[in-house]
């Protein structure tokens, strides 16, 4: 090989290696976070009160209806969610109202809640939902053991934001506004799919 090809060879294999680069690094963090966690190929499917993803609607409304009949939850607002207690009778009661994600054939692929504290008021600052928001933060990391929850940015929103994911599960939380804290449960690989517009 004369001296003219050698480079020639060098500079392709130097910016092949220059775009590798650029390209890994110009991945956000939460994207590399993402890969590595559903590259892991682990699969965690609890999601709340022994629900699960990968259950039919049918199967969630007949679990809410047993926890209703043994008077663990209620119906929320509206009817439209469903409606739990946390932490009943001390100062930081929870009020959680949750409801099911659902794909087109009626199974479940996450969770949707909405936590505000039941003494919360306008005037009353250590319940606001910038305190709920690291008070849940610490219960779900109990709850759920794994990775620790990373701060991120979410879309028109100045509030602040964390995500945990362990394997195909993601937990999502933010402050929605001065009173309620707002956390999504999701599989990222369903997710994904349905951005993606896969079948």
């Amino acid at each position: 090989m004369d001296l003219l090809s050698y480079m020639n060879n060098f500079k392709t294999l130097l910016f092949l290696c220059i775009s590798i680069s650029v390209f890994t690094s110009c991945k956000s963090e939460y994207q590399q976070y993402v890969d590595k966690e559903l590259g892991s190929g682990i699969k965690n499917d609890s999601l709340f009160l022994g629900m699960y993803m990968g259950q039919t609607k049918k199967e969630f409304f007949a679990r809410c209806w047993d926890l209703n009949a043994q008077q663990m939850i209620s119906q929320g607002t509206g009817n439209k969610t469903a409606k739990l207690i946390e932490d009943k009778g001390t100062p930081k009661a929870m009020n959680v109202l949750f409801y099911g994600k659902f794909d087109e054939q009626q199974i479940m692929r996450g969770m949707d809640m909405t936590y505000s504290f039941e003494a919360w008021a306008p005037w009353n600052r250590p319940l606001q939902s910038d305190s709920l928001l690291f008070h849940i933060r610490d219960g779900y990391l109990k709850r759920y053991p794994g990775n620790e929850f990373l701060p991120i940015e979410i879309k028109n929103s100045k509030e602040p934001a964390f995500v945990k994911i362990d394997g195909n599960r993601q937990i999502l939380m933010y402050a929605k506004n001065e009173k309620e804290v707002v956390v999504a449960i999701e599989d990222l690989n369903y997710k994904l799919k349905e951005e993606w517009g896969q079948e």
